[in-house]
């Protein structure tokens, strides 16, 4: 599996990368890096997980081709994945977690666009018109994954995490944290913790999903044992692999 992200902003990046490298069904083969300085979020996923890290910057598609990697995971706004099929890069599997099929109200306000998809509109576009096929974890599930204040503090008891949280909790203060990107691995990994149907999708304008007859066919995670989901990250967390 290779994952592209914007880590360094929510802690949930971070949490997904450690999973990834902690889970027995996932071979994390490399990262990039993407949206923003990706040079310093670069720097921080080299911190977190011993694979090739490459910054958005210096986005190599034949660096990731050359790694054969079997999944691609998507977490951040999806410049790099569209600049990757643009190049006829086709991963077996892509899965993306982003957009939101109805407004959802969160950490204090209604969303009907979701962030990665706002940040490149145009990318979000071609990544879901021209990979149908797809993984879609979107916001309006992913939202349900919200950290109560017990699975917060083992969350927190994880010092690989701590400059994250601890950027965090100035950036956002008594935000809670909520795992969206964890639970696209999951689904991606083939957990039982998601529910899934076919949907024909397409992006508009300004990042917004929707579905429609005219679009391109994906499997779209539409519910989740959220409770169940948690824990098994968070015990991914506290055992990794010797």
């Amino acid at each position: 599996m290779w994952i592209d992200t914007d880590v360094g902003d929510d802690p949930d990046d971070a949490v997904a990368l450690l999973a990834a490298a902690a889970h027995p069904a996932v071979e994390l083969v490399g990262v990039s890096t993407v949206h923003g300085d990706t040079e310093q979020r670069a720097t921080i996923a080299r911190g977190l997980v011993d694979v090739p890290v490459v910054a958005g910057s210096r986005f190599d598609v034949d660096a990731i081709g050359a790694a054969e990697p079997q999944a691609v995971l998507a977490v951040g706004p999806l410049t790099n994945v569209a600049r990757l099929l643009g190049a006829g890069y086709r991963p077996g599997r892509l899965a993306l977690m982003g957009g939101t099929r109805r407004p959802v109200h969160h950490r204090g306000m209604t969303m009907a666009v979701e962030h990665n998809f706002a940040s490149d509109p145009g990318a979000a576009a071609t990544v879901v018109d021209e990979h149908p096929g797809g993984l879609v974890c979107p916001l309006d599930v992913t939202f349900r994954m919200v950290l109560d204040s017990d699975e917060t503090a083992r969350l927190a008891t994880d010092d690989r995490l701590r400059p994250e949280l601890d950027t965090w909790a100035r950036r956002a203060p008594g935000a809670p944290i909520c795992l969206h990107d964890p639970l696209a691995l999951l689904a991606l990994a083939g957990e039982r913790v998601v529910r899934t149907e076919r949907r024909s999708l397409a992006v508009e304008p300004d990042g917004r999903l929707v579905d429609t007859p005219d679009g391109t066919e994906h499997e779209v995670v539409v519910d989740v044992d959220a409770g169940v989901a948690k824990a098994r990250i968070l015990a991914l967390l506290e055992h990794p692999p010797r």
